[in-house]
C-alpha cells in the first residue's frame, strides 16, 4: 500500500525552498503576458500584424492556423530544453537533501521499506514539475484559442512528451545524487545528456565521418543506451505540426534506461548503511 507521507513532504519541501512557487510564477507570468501583452491582427484569417507590449512584431504571410502552430512550436522548444534545465537544477537537491545527516536518521526511524521511501520522493519531483507543465501548456492553448480561435490539440497533449522527458531525465538525477550523495553532481549528469543528446541522435550523419570502427561502435552504443532526449523535444514540435510520430523505439529504450537507473538506486539505497 502507497503511503503518501514522503511524497507530501516532498511537496512541503519545495514550498519551503520556493520550488514550487518559482514556476508557478514563471508560468502565470507566460500565460499572463501572452494574454495580456499579445494582440493580433488578422484578417481573413491571415495574420497582418502581431504587437506584444505595444511594439509591433514583423511576421510572415502566415494563416492564423500556421502562426499559432509556430509560436507553440517555439513556445515547447524552449520549454523542452532551457525549461527542462531549469526544472532538474530546481529537483536535483530533493536527494541530496533528504540524504544529509539528521534528515536521513528521521527518515529511516519510520516504519516504512526504503525502495517506498524512494520512490515516494522520486513520484513527488515528477508531481510537482507535472503540474506546473499542464498549468502551463494548458494555459498558453487557452489564451491563444481565445484570441485566435485556433484550438489544436497538439500543443496542451505534448506536454505528456515535456514530463516523459523529465521522467527519465530526473532518474539520472537521482541515480546519482543517490549514490554520490552529491545533488550538483546529479545536475551535471543530467545535464550532460541533454545537451549532448542532438549530437547522439545526429548518429547516421556523424559516425561515417569518424576514422575508426571502434570510435562508430562506441558513438552508436552510447546513441542507443542513453536516453533520447533530442528526439522527445522533437516530437513535441511533429505533435503540435500533425506531423507524423515513430517514437515506439524512443520511449521504449529510454524507459528501460530509467528503470535501469530507479533498480540500481533502490539496490544501493536500500543496501547503504547510513
Amino acid at each position: 500500500m502507497f503511503r503518501p507521507g514522503i511524497f507530501t513532504d516532498t511537496f512541503q519541501e519545495s514550498f519551503r525552498n520556493k520550488m514550487f512557487l518559482f514556476f508557478f510564477l514563471v508560468a502565470t507570468l507566460i500565460v499572463g503576458s501572452i494574454g495580456l501583452a499579445l494582440n493580433m491582427d488578422i484578417v481573413n484569417g491571415v495574420m497582418r500584424g502581431v504587437t506584444f507590449f505595444g511594439g509591433e512584431l514583423r511576421v510572415p504571410a502566415f494563416t492564423v492556423k500556421q502562426w499559432v502552430e509556430n509560436f507553440q512550436t517555439g513556445l515547447a522548444m524552449v520549454i523542452g530544453t532551457f525549461g527542462m534545465f531549469l526544472a532538474l537544477m530546481a529537483t536535483s537537491t530533493l536527494f541530496a537533501q533528504m540524504l544529509q545527516k539528521g534528515s536521513i536518521d528521521l527518515l529511516l526511524c519510520r516504519p516504512i521499506p526504503r525502495w517506498r521511501v524512494i520512490t515516494a520522493r522520486f513520484i513527488g519531483g515528477v508531481a510537482i514539475m507535472t503540474f506546473n507543465a499542464v498549468y502551463l501548456f494548458l494555459g498558453v492553448w487557452a489564451v491563444l484559442g481565445l484570441k485566435s480561435g485556433i484550438w489544436n490539440h497538439g500543443f496542451p497533449l505534448s506536454t505528456i512528451f515535456a514530463v516523459f522527458g523529465f521522467v527519465i531525465l530526473f532518474s539520472v538525477v537521482m541515480v546519482v545524487s543517490v549514490t554520490s550523495e552529491s545533488g550538483p553532481a546529479g545536475l551535471l549528469a543530467a545535464s550532460t545528456i541533454l545537451m549532448f543528446s542532438p549530437i547522439l541522435a545526429a548518429h547516421d550523419r556523424i559516425t561515417p565521418a569518424l576514422s575508426s570502427e571502434l570510435y562508430r561502435r562506441v558513438f552508436r552504443t552510447l546513441y542507443w543506451v542513453l536516453p533520447k532526449s533530442a528526439e522527445t523535444i522533437g516530437a513535441m514540435r511533429r505533435l503540435i505540426v500533425e506531423q507524423p510520430l515513430n517514437i515506439n523505439y524512443v520511449i521504449g529504450t529510454s524507459l528501460a534506461f530509467a528503470l535501469v537507473c530507479y533498480v540500481v538506486t533502490v539496490v544501493y539505497f536500500t543496501r547503504k548503511d547510513y
